[in-house]
């Protein structure tokens, strides 16, 4: 017997609020359906705004999640490519960085890992901050010297 297309999307988010932040096969498995269908169905609730999907990609899939579950994403972070693991720990370590000074290869690593990684200005300068940071705890002299 075929399922309401509602009926599947609010298992998926269900499945999400339940387990968190999941790759489209682990939901498929969980609704009992094909990647290709259980894709076009994350698709939908995407554009309805009801589910939010990362830049990140494990494999060839992005991660998604409800909104409020950001903190759910570091879970992936392991899947990150080398030089973006780095910056990624860097960032988490500091919570703020300042663009100018960092080493080449970091700069554009966090320019890549744009769920993590926060861009803003201050005095015509680029800083970056840890995405679980608010920005309203920057403060130009706790930025370390690198």
């Amino acid at each position: 017997m075929p399922q309401d297309a509602e009926q599947i999307k609010e298992k998926i988010v269900f499945f999400l609020r339940k387990k968190g932040a999941s790759l489209p096969v682990h939901i498929a498995k969980e609704i009992q359906a094909n990647s290709l269908f259980t894709s076009a169905f994350l698709s939908e609730l995407y554009s309805e705004k009801r589910v939010r999907m990362s830049d990140m990609r494990v494999g060839s899939s992005p991660v998604y999640y409800l909104p409020g579950q950001d903190y759910m994403l570091e879970r992936f972070s392991e899947h990150l490519k080398s030089k973006e693991k780095d910056a990624f720990a860097l960032l988490k370590e500091r919570k703020f960085l300042r663009d100018e000074g960092l080493h080449p290869a970091i700069r554009v690593a966090l320019r890549s890992i744009t769920d993590f990684a926060i861009p803003f200005h201050r005095n015509s300068k680029i800083y970056w901050r840890y995405y679980l940071v608010p920005e309203a705890e920057f403060t130009e002299e706790a930025i370390p010297k690198i």
